[in-house]
């Protein structure tokens, strides 16, 4: 009798008696997405171009992008600085270029094969190649090596087979006597033996052994050089595979024969056969494996190869070292960097659908480009990071926001006062647009916590002070006024004697929803209700009754979720608050879901969850002198107690 999932089959229209099984799927929940995924579009010295590049810290980054480099729109100076604030976060990459970038390349033995970086850029040119033997016989290894990374071994590369043979060789040759050995005459002479001529006098006698001695050790390059084997007068010859002219092995050695041309010599059974392939095979057999892979490893990830047309015999143990590689990162712009929106997708837009949480330009500082990032910010439930130029003052900031048409939740704008952070790869503090800053703290904080008072680590100083200059209350009440944030000297932040953000608002006037948690709670619900749990929903059936099933899982769907976020186990700890406030509320019922408009394909939810809300004005009440009494109570007062006594001054 037949299995199968419920609802795939007609159980009123059974006729055949027996068993049936009706799987029914446990109801699905909804996960949350994660929030410290951050994306970062720039230029990088490796790595495909308008492509996501996944990286989690600076190792990563220098092996998949490049190292941090010190120029305008580099993303490795990103990952370098916002992972100092903590190791919870991970980056989507987007490389950008000029068009100028070119990939490194390294020509093997005169063009026999070329090698080029899978990516453009000038880490390529840290590639090097060489050859060596294999673990097969008659096999030869490529090896490539990628700065930081175990090199690739592509094993056991078949040559050509060589051609074998045996002759028989007896007698002693006289003066000007010859042998001819594939073409190439040997003369015998009495003394004075130079080039192709073997001396028969007494210091060296023409024994078999001292002839192929000689043929093996000869420098000529008309000679085809073999080994050997010697029993008796019996001679075992193979065309030798890994030194001489080319033309050696394979079908090459096939017209190595031994011919007399004297009547004081004899030769018998001169001709190798057995001989396979040429090493043009080689080459292209050692390209396809490098492109490809074989049985024991995959394809190259350094780089690509091209067979050239050449027989010329490997050379192994020498190295290639790359070159010629270049970023393209000159010519680079702010438009550049917003790219477009259009398949092939580029810049900015590479992130639709990467389900990022912030991302940010690397140093975009063009203000008219502001309102489509925020309408792609919004669009992609994402938060966009912006810093304003280097050494930018309070009123410029301001007005940057204002004239830029931006009011809105889906933008955090902070000021260009950039702070300083030690680049371990460079070896000296530099500055870096407070971006950077901006997407470390937030690639650390749960999405309902606040970047307000929270310690950026990394950060060693600011343009301001390093300057000596703090920032006033009058100031201080402008960037919170006015949407924007900035980093806080140690002697300014709330908390500690640490650099910390100023504000923690985004650029909305909306009193309600100016606050950067806002923004990033908002997301990942959004998302989470997106999600393919949720999803699981479309193509179920709903009735009106009020029973009904389908609006009863979506209830529980999001109830569940709900009771998950407001745990204290996926909050602040065991004592501390969850995720949201309680009570949240799940409406899915014939109330908000009547008969005309489930008619029409609508099922509708109404999910309502309140946030925790930031402190943001501790304020003491103290009253102090020998005359005051003091009431102590044992219970914790109630509100209205508490509201009363506020509003006496007690």
């Amino acid at each position: 009798m037949p299995v199968f999932l419920d609802g795939q089959q007609n159980l009123a229209a059974l006729s055949v008696p027996g068993v049936y099984g009706d799987i029914i799927l446990p109801t699905p929940f909804i996960a949350g997405t994660p929030t410290n995924i951050e994306g970062l579009v720039g230029v990088a010295s490796w790595g495909k171009t308008n492509a996501l590049i996944p990286v989690s810290k600076p190792a990563d980054a220098a092996i998949y992008i490049g190292p941090p480099q010190v120029r305008p729109y580099d993303i490795s100076s990103y990952v370098s600085a916002a992972t100092q604030v903590g190791g919870s976060i991970g980056f989507y990459c987007v490389r950008v270029t000029d068009g100028t970038d070119l990939a490194a390349t390294a020509s093997v033995q005169s063009g026999a094969l070329t090698l080029t970086g899978a990516c453009t850029g000038s880490l390529g040119n840290q590639i090097t190649a060489s050859l060596q033997f294999g673990t097969a016989a008659q096999s030869l290894m490529a090896i490539v090596a990628f700065p930081g990374l175990v090199p690739e071994q592509f094993n056991n590369v078949a040559g050509p087979t060589a051609a074998t043979g045996t002759a028989t060789f007896s007698g002693q040759p006289a003066p000007n006597d010859t042998l001819t050995i594939a073409g190439s005459a040997i003369t015998f002479v009495a003394s004075g033996a130079t080039g192709m001529q073997v001396n028969i006098g007494t210091s060296l006698p023409v024994t078999l052994s001292n002839l192929l001695t000689f043929l093996l050790a000869s420098q000529d390059t008309g000679l085809v050089k073999c080994t050997y084997g010697l029993s008796g007068s019996t001679l075992s010859i193979t065309a030798n595979q890994f030194s001489g002219t080319g033309t050696n092995a394979g079908t090459g050695g096939n017209a190595l024969t031994l011919a007399k041309v004297s009547t004081n010599i004899t030769v018998s059974g001169a001709t190798l056969t057995g001989g396979v392939g040429t090493w043009q095979t080689f080459w292209t057999n050692l390209a396809n494996v490098i492109n490809n892979g074989n049985a024991v490893r995959g394809q190259s990830q350094f780089v690509v190869a091209t067979a050239g047309v050449s027989t010329l015999m490997p050379v192994v143990g020498q190295t290639y070292t790359f070159s010629g590689g270049t970023d393209g990162a000159t010519g680079v712009t702010d438009a550049t960097l917003m790219g477009q929106d259009v398949v092939p997708r580029k810049g900015m837009y590479v992130l639709r659908n990467s389900s990022c949480d912030c991302f940010t330009l690397c140093d975009l500082s063009t203000p008219a480009f502001y309102a489509a990032i925020t309408s792609f910010g919004l669009s992609e439930t994402m938060m966009p990071i912006m810093g304003t130029v280097k050494g930018d003052s309070i009123a410029n900031a301001l007005a940057t926001r204002i004239n830029s048409g931006v009011d809105t939740p889906w933008l955090w704008l902070l000021m260009g006062d950039w702070p300083s952070f030690f680049d371990s790869f460079n070896g000296y503090t530099r500055l870096i647009n407070p971006a950077a800053f901006g997407i470390g703290i937030v690639g650390n904080l749960s999405p309902q916590q606040s970047p307000l008072n929270k310690p950026l680590g990394g950060v060693t100083s600011t343009q301001r002070s390093q300057l000596g200059q703090t920032y006033s209350d009058t100031e201080l009440s402008q960037i919170n006024l006015g949407g924007i944030d900035t980093i806080l000297p140690p002697s300014s932040s709330p908390g500690g004697f640490y650099f910390s953000f100023a504000t923690g608002r985004n650029a909305s006037s909306n009193t309600a929803a100016n606050g950067v948690e806002y923004t990033r709670m908002t997301n990942f619900l959004i998302r989470a209700a997106q999600s393919k749990a949720a999803g699981s929903i479309i193509g179920q059936l709903q009735s009106i009754q009020p029973n009904d099933q389908t609006r009863a899982k979506a209830k529980a769907l999001f109830d569940g979720f709900s009771a998950q976020l407001a745990s204290p186990q996926v909050g602040l700890g065991i004592n501390g608050q969850g995720m949201i406030d309680t009570p949240w509320s799940v409406v899915c019922d014939l109330s908000n879901n009547p008969p005309d408009l489930q008619a029409r394909g609508y099922l509708f939810l109404y999910w309502t969850v309140r946030y925790l809300n930031v402190v943001r004005y501790f304020v003491v009440k103290f009253q102090g002198g020998g005359n005051v009494s003091v009431t102590v109570q044992s219970t914790q007062p109630t509100a209205q107690q508490f509201q009363t006594q506020v509003n006496s001054g007690v």
